[in-house]
């Protein structure tokens, strides 16, 4: 159904925007910057703090004198498993370092060592070459972005996307809830930046206002979705609880164990082989520990390095300096999203999708540690520009209307759901359980016509869109490569070096 509420747009409140920014991340806040220093003037549109915030890690660049963007054009297509988009790979690469340099004009403060850069390695880089500001910071980058849309004068509106309007191809506004009230707003342009779908998943580390949903919304208006099939599970989730314990936690020199004291992986290795390992010996019924007692021994302060990290073990329970602490994986990075090109046009003319939201094709089969914050500047960046080249005034008064609708809720819940697709889609894969997973997410969406047109029902029905498209991806990719495991397929074959796009036409066909 190209529209799920019941509204008319004519009757309703309406606002104009040279262009809307849905998102707040990394990627959706730059892509505002960068458009008001071109001298536009976006709107942003939020529902709240999203995963750049929570990131804690860092940011990967080639900044360093000993480092060079070809290496890190390199480990990311080796971590990708060959199957990155090699000239979008090579943007990401070697604007990389420019676009470090925007945050640093922007006010983003990384820690530094007599003026240098402080970087550290990850899981799948040949360099030291993440950039933190301690183990906080996303929040240090969302923070000082923020401040920057302030100095600027970019308003921010709270509220949630609910419908994309096109005319003849092209964007022509959107419907927006507000406090429980339907808004217009009238635009051109707009840039989905609203972050990936890992929370549709039973564990995750995704915080709860990053659903998801906006992958589907573009999807059932008319945008491809591309590689939904790549989901990367971050191995040192600490058990039982959505707080990821950072991966430069393992790059300083933690180590995984099992309950048998035993070190069963290289804790380097990139983070879909960790992830299975654990999962592996989970499976097995052994439970799994991260020691990090080594660093303690090489003379690092945990509260120093790892504040964030440290404080949620500590108050988990924990104490770090004189116990293994128990860790699983969870869902973490949402790989696939909106197709688009190298400067975030979607096939809808006016649409856009950058971060999280978006597969660019440079994380491949596989996210390289600390890519994804860089990938959501360097795009944000080359987005911008494209907008600013092509931008058109936003239409007069929009029509649309939409008088379906049943009365009926789903009668399934979200738990349902994430349960189906961590059991089924999860980890590891095969035919069968795809199968019952395909069969069980399409009949909910056929009862989707029934439900009442609601806010609340339009977005489990764009979610349910999302786990569709990352089953249909997972089955017709009969191979395993990155973070796709398939125990029935377990090799990875030439053939499949291709990527997954699922048009929308197959709603057609569904229906």
């Amino acid at each position: 159904m190209r529209f799920f509420l019941a509204f008319d747009a004519s009757r309703l409140p309406d606002e104009e925007a040279q262009v809307l920014v849905c998102g707040s991340g990394i990627a959706g806040l730059s892509t505002a910057i960068y458009l008001k220093e071109l001298g536009l003037n976006p709107v942003i549109l939020t529902r709240g703090i999203g995963n750049t915030y929570y990131s804690q890690g860092g940011i990967a660049a080639a900044v360093q004198p000993y480092d060079s963007p070809h290496l890190h054009y390199c480990d990311t297509v080796r971590a990708g498993r060959f199957l990155n988009d090699e000239e979008k790979t090579r943007l990401l690469a070697y604007e990389g370092p420019m676009r470090i340099a925007d945050l640093v004009r922007w006010g983003v403060e990384f820690d530094r060592e007599g003026g240098e850069f402080l970087t550290t390695v990850e899981g799948g880089h040949s360099r030291a070459r993440v950039l933190r500001a301690k183990d906080f910071t996303g929040r240090e980058i969302s923070t000082k972005l923020f401040r920057r849309l302030e100095e600027l004068g970019v308003p921010v509106v709270f509220g949630e996307l609910q419908e994309v309007f096109t005319e003849d191809g092209r964007v022509a506004g959107v419907l927006y809830a507000q406090e429980g009230t339907l808004k217009v707003v009238r635009t051109s342009h707009v840039v989905l930046a609203s972050g990936g779908a890992a929370s549709m998943y039973l564990y995750t580390s995704n915080p709860k206002k990053v659903r998801g949903d906006g992958i589907g919304l573009a999807f059932r208006s008319g945008a491809s979705v591309k590689n939904p099939e790549f989901v990367q599970f971050h191995p040192t989730v600490l058990r039982e609880t959505g707080l990821l314990i950072s991966e430069a936690v393992r790059g300083e020199g933690a180590v995984l164990i099992n309950d048998r004291g035993e070190r069963f992986v290289d804790e380097l290795l990139p983070r879909d082989e960790v992830a299975r390992a654990i999962y592996r010996q989970m499976k097995q019924g052994r439970r799994v520990f991260l020691d990090l007692r080594p660093l303690i021994k090489k003379g690092i302060k945990l509260e120093e390095r790892f504040p964030t990290s440290t404080a949620y073990v500590r108050e988990s329970g924990y104490e770090p300096t004189v116990e293994p602490v128990p860790v699983s994986p969870a869902a973490h990075y949402y790989i696939g999203g909106v197709e688009v090109d190298d400067r975030g046009r979607s096939s809808i003319e006016g649409f856009y999708a950058v971060g999280e939201s978006a597969c660019t094709g440079v994380h491949g089969a596989n996210r390289l540690a600390s890519n994804s914050l860089l990938e959501g500047v360097v795009f944000a960046h080359r987005l911008a520009y494209q907008i600013y080249l092509e931008y058109r005034k936003p239409p007069g008064k929009l029509k649309f209307r939409n008088d379906a609708g049943g009365s009926s809720g789903p009668s399934f819940t979200l738990g349902e759901l994430k349960k189906l697709m961590w059991e089924k889609a999860g980890l590891e894969r095969d035919e069968e359980g795809l199968a019952e997973a395909q069969r069980r997410i399409t009949r909910w969406l056929k009862e989707a016509r029934g439900w009442a047109r609601t806010p609340e029902n339009r977005q489990m029905y764009d979610i349910l869109l999302v786990a569709l498209c990352t089953v249909l991806g997972a089955r017709a990719r009969k191979e395993s490569r990155g973070v796709h495991y398939r125990t029935d397929y377990p090799h990875e074959r030439e053939v499949f070096r291709r990527d997954t796009v699922i048009a929308p036409e197959y709603l057609q066909e569904l229906f």
